[in-house]
C-alpha cells in the first residue's frame, strides 16, 4: 500500500494515478411508485428534562400483525424497484462468476499434527468444517451444516473449538442468521457426534478445553424471555465426555467457587495453559474490550469445584492473555495506549508487581501468541499489520523483531503454541488474496502451506493507496482508496466510502473476489479510518465513544469532503455504507449534510440509538455508547441517534437500508424505523427502501446465495442512482393528456362575462 502523508502528495499521487476523463452518467430516473403508507403513531417521553418524539414505537412489536405487515409490504416494494433496473442481472451474474469458484480458507485451528478450518467453496452453501493431517495431508470433510437446514432457513457452522489432541471437536450449528445455536461434540476420526446436545448456546459459548481433551467447559444464556434479560448472567458449565449433558455442573458465575465482581453482562471462558498449575476465568463486560481475570488451581477446576481468586479488574486495561507453566503475559493500554505486555508469575495476585517485557512502541499491539521460540505480536500503524517477535529468553530486554511479510496487509489470523517453535498466519489485502503462512523459527522465513488455493478473480489490474484527510479539529483521518490501475481521476467516478468507528475496533483489509464487480466498472472504494476505531489504539479510540461520538461521525463527514474536493468523484457519484454499529456514522452524516451524497446504505445498523439498550443486545453495549438513565449519557445517545434527527421537509439522497428478521445483535425494528420515518420526511423524490430477509440475521450464517444477491442489489441501487445508463428503470409514462371536449358544456358558460381587473 502505498502511503501518502500531506494532502500535496496525495495530489501528485491522485494526478499520476487518475488521468482525467469524462464518464458515461447521466441524472438517474427516479421511479414514481410511492412506497408503502405508514402510520405513525407518536410516543412522547421525556428524558432529563428533555421531551423526545417517537411516531415508530409502535415497530418494535416485530411479531405484531401491524408490524409484520410494514416489513412483507416493504420487502415487497424494494424487491419490485431493484428487480427492474435492467443491468441487474448481468450484474448478478458477473458476481456468481467470481464468488462461486472461488475458494476461501479461513479460522485455521492447530490440535496435536492435525489442521482443522472452515473451507467456503464451489457447490457449498455455507462454509464446512473440514481437517488434514499436516499441512500437506488430504482433506477430510467433517461436517456440512446443510444437513441441520430446515427449507429456506440454512444451516451455518458458527463456532468450532478443537481439544488439545486432535481428536475431538465441539461445534455449534445455527439456522436463518439467527446464532441462536446448539453446541454438539463429533469424533475427528470418524466424523460422526457424540450423544451431546446443547442448546442456549448462541454467538459463542467461548469453549475451553481441558488440557486432557476429555473435558471442555462452554457459557450458557439463561431461561430468559425478557428481552434485555436474554444475554444476562451467562453462566460457565463442565462437560465431561461420556456423561449426561444433565449432569453438568456451573463452575463460574457470581458467587460460585467464591467468584465476585461479575458484572451482569458478563462474558467468561476458560483459558488452561497444556502445562501449569493454574486455570483462569476470563471475563467480558459486555462489548468492553478489557477483561477480568480470576485465577483458581487447574485441579479443583477439573473436579468442579473451583475456588476464585481474581487478579486483574477490567479498569487495569488488560485485553489478551497467555499462559504457559508459570508464566502469565498480559496485553495492556494502562499507561500505554498503544498498548505493551507485562509479565507475571503463575499464582500471583498482585499486577502492580509485573514487570515490562514488550514496552510500548510506534505500532499499535493488536494481539500476541506464545509459541515455544518467541512471543508473536501482531502490531498496526493506521490500520496497516505487521508481524514482530520477542524471543522467549530475551522478553524485557530486547525490542521486537519485525517479521517481513509479502505484501502490506491485514492478518486475519495469528496462531502459535507454547509447545510448537514458529507460528501460522492468515494474511490478506484489499487486492491480495488471501495466504496461510509458517513463520519459521529459526531464519524467520515464512513459508506457503498451500492450504489456501490461489484465487479465480484477478486483481492484478488493481491499486490501493492510503491519503490523510483533515478532520474538522486538524486531526488527520486515514482514508484507504482502492481502485482500478487506469480509473482516471473525475467527478463522475462511482465511489462507495465506509466506515465503522466503534469498540475500538479497527477497519480492516479483507479480500472479496465479487468486490472486482464493481472495481472493473470503473468504481472505488473508500474506507475512512474514523474515531471510536482501533487503528491508532486506545487514544483513538476514546476519541469516538460515548461523549465524543460526534468526532466518529464528522471524521466521516470530512473524508467524504476530501474525497470530493481532490476530484477523486463528486457528491452526486458518491455513496457511504456503514454495517452494525457503522450505522453511527453513517445515519449521523445522512441527517447532518444530506447534501454531500447520492446515496446511503446502512446495512443491519443501529438507527435509533435512544432505544438500543432496551433490545435483548442493547444492556451489553452499555459500556461503549452509554445509557439514558444518566443525563450524559442521554446527550452521547442523541448525538448517535440518526433517526432522532431526520428532519420534515428535507431533500434526503436516495437510501436503501437492509435488515435480517432473525438478527439477534441489531434487532429489524431499528432500520425499519428509519426506513419509515425517511419515507415520511423527505421531499427529494428519491427511494427509501427497505431491504428484508426473512432467513437471514446480521452475517453470521448467511449463505454465499444469499452474500450475493445482497452485493448485487446494493451496487444495482447505487448504479442506478449515480445515473448509470445500464441501471435506469423505465421511465415513468407522461401523464395522460385528457381530450377536449368537441363542444362547451353549458355549465361552462358564464352568462355575465368577467370584469377588467383593476389595476
Amino acid at each position: 500500500m502505498k502511503l501518502i502523508a500531506n494532502i500535496t502528495a496525495a495530489l501528485v499521487a491522485a494526478a499520476l494515478t487518475f488521468p482525467v476523463h469524462a464518464g458515461p452518467f447521466d441524472d438517474p430516473v427516479q421511479s414514481t411508485a410511492p412506497s408503502p403508507i405508514v402510520r405513525p403513531l407518536e410516543v412522547r417521553e421525556t428524558h432529563h428534562g428533555v421531551e423526545v418524539v417517537d411516531p415508530y414505537r409502535w415497530l418494535e412489536d416485530v411479531q405484531s400483525a401491524e408490524s409484520q405487515a410494514f416489513f412483507r409490504d416493504q420487502a415487497a416494494h424494494t424487491r419490485a424497484l431493484l428487480d427492474k433496473l435492467p443491468g441487474r442481472t448481468a450484474l448478478l451474474e458477473r458476481i456468481r462468476s467470481l464468488s462461486e469458484f472461488n475458494t476461501s480458507i479461513t479460522r485455521v485451528s492447530l490440535a496435536g499434527t492435525r489442521v482443522f478450518y472452515l473451507k467456503a467453496g464451489p457447490g457449498l452453501a455455507s462454509p464446512v468444517l473440514c481437517m488434514r493431517e499436516g499441512f500437506s495431508g488430504a482433506e477430510r470433510v467433517l461436517l456440512d451444516p446443510a444437513r441441520f437446514s430446515e427449507g429456506n432457513a440454512k444451516g451455518a457452522i458458527d463456532y468450532f473449538s478443537v481439544a488439545p489432541d486432535g481428536r475431538h471437536v465441539a461445534y455449534g450449528v445455527s439456522r436463518g442468521g439467527s446464532e441462536n445455536a446448539v453446541l454438539r461434540v463429533l469424533d475427528a476420526g470418524t466424523g460422526k457426534d457424540l450423544p451431546v446436545v446443547i442448546d442456549r448456546t448462541r454467538f459463542n459459548p467461548n469453549i475451553g478445553w481441558h488440557p486432557d481433551g476429555r473435558q471442555f467447559f462452554y457459557a450458557r444464556v439463561p431461561e430468559e424471555d425478557a428481552a434485555r434479560k436474554r444475554y444476562t448472567n451467562v453462566r460457565l458449565y463442565r462437560h465431561m465426555l461420556g456423561r449426561d449433558v444433565a449432569q453438568d455442573e456451573i463452575v463460574f458465575a457470581s458467587g460460585v467457587g467464591g467468584a465476585r465482581d461479575v458484572p451482569a453482562q458478563a462474558r467468561p471462558s476458560i483459558v488452561i495453559p497444556a502445562e501449569g498449575r493454574h486455570a483462569y476465568a476470563v471475563v467480558r463486560d459486555g462489548v468492553r474490550r478489557e477483561i477480568a481475570v480470576h485465577m483458581t488451581d487447574v485441579h479443583d477446576l477439573a473436579a468442579g469445584k473451583p475456588r476464585w481468586t481474581k487478579i486483574v479488574a477490567h479498569d487495569d486495561g488488560v485485553t489478551a492473555i497467555e499462559a504457559w507453566r508459570d508464566d502469565v503475559f498480559l496485553l495492556t493500554h494502562n499507561g500505554a495506549p498503544r498498548y505493551r505486555v507485562l509479565g507475571m508469575k503463575a499464582g500471583a495476585t498482585v499486577l502492580a508487581k509485573a514487570r515490562v517485557v514488550v514496552p510500548e512502541g510506534d505500532a499499535v499491539i493488536q494481539s500476541i501468541a506464545l509459541a515455544q521460540d518467541a512471543l508473536y505480536l501482531r502490531s498496526m500503524v493506521g490500520g496497516v499489520d505487521r508481524l514482530e517477535r520477542v524471543p522467549i529468553g530475551l522478553l524485557g530486554m530486547k525490542k521486537p523483531e519485525f517479521v517481513k511479510t509479502p505484501f502490506d496487509n491485514h492478518i486475519a489470523q495469528l496462531i502459535a503454541h507454547p509447545r510448537r517453535a514458529g507460528a501460522v498466519i492468515r494474511l490478506q489485502s484489499w487486492i491480495e488474496a488471501p495466504v496461510v503462512l509458517e513463520v519459521d523459527a529459526r531464519s524467520g522465513d515464512l513459508k506457503n502451506t498451500k492450504l489456501q488455493p490461489p484465487p479465480v478473480a484477478d486483481f492484478s489490474e488493481m491499486d490501493e493507496v492510503r491519503l490523510y484527510a483533515p478532520g474538522h479539529d486538524g486531526t488527520k483521518i486515514p482514508v484507504t482508496l482502492v481502485y482500478r490501475k487506469t480509473t482516471m481521476l473525475t467527478a463522475d467516478n462511482p465511489l462507495i466510502l465506509m466506515a465503522y468507528g466503534s469498540y475500538g475496533t479497527s477497519f480492516l483489509p479483507t479480500f472479496d473476489p465479487a468486490r472486482l464487480a464493481w472495481l472493473e466498472r470503473g468504481g472505488i472504494i473508500a474506507v475512512a479510518h474514523v474515531r471510536g476505531g482501533g487503528e491508532y489504539g486506545e487514544s483513538w479510540h476514546l476519541a469516538g465513544r460515548k461523549g465524543t461520538k460526534e468526532n466518529t461521525i464528522r471524521d466521516f463527514i470530512s473524508a467524504a469532503e476530501f474525497i470530493s474536493k481532490y476530484g477523486f468523484t463528486s457528491p452526486k457519484r458518491i455513496a457511504i455504507q456503514g454495517t452494525s454499529a457503522g450505522g453511527i456514522p453513517t445515519g449521523g452524516a445522512l441527517v447532518r449534510r444530506p447534501e454531500l451524497f447520492a446515496a446511503v446504505v446502512p446495512r443491519v445498523a443501529v438507527m435509533d440509538m435512544l432505544r438500543f439498550e432496551f433490545s435483548a443486545n442493547g444492556p451489553a453495549n452499555v459500556p461503549e455508547f452509554g445509557s439514558i438513565a444518566t443525563r450524559e449519557g442521554f446527550e452521547a445517545l442523541r448525538v448517535m441517534s440518526s433517526y432522532h434527527q431526520v428532519k420534515d421537509g428535507t431533500p434526503y439522497p436516495a437510501v436503501l437500508l437492509t435488515t435480517g428478521m432473525n438478527d439477534p445483535r441489531v434487532d429489524a425494528w431499528q432500520p425499519g424505523k428509519m426506513a419509515a420515518r425517511l419515507q415520511a420526511a423527505t421531499t427529494s423524490g428519491k427511494p427509501v427502501l427497505l431491504r428484508v430477509e426473512n432467513d437471514a440475521g446480521h452475517g453470521i450464517g448467511t449463505t454465499r446465495r444469499q452474500a450475493e444477491e445482497e452485493l448485487a442489489d446494493i451496487y444495482s441501487f447505487l448504479l442506478w442512482q449515480f445515473g448509470h445508463p445500464d441501471f435506469q428503470p423505465p421511465a415513468p409514462p407522461p401523464p395522460p393528456v385528457v381530450p377536449a371536449p368537441a363542444t362547451v358544456p353549458a355549465a361552462a358558460v358564464a352568462v355575465d362575462p368577467p370584469k377588467e381587473a383593476e389595476k
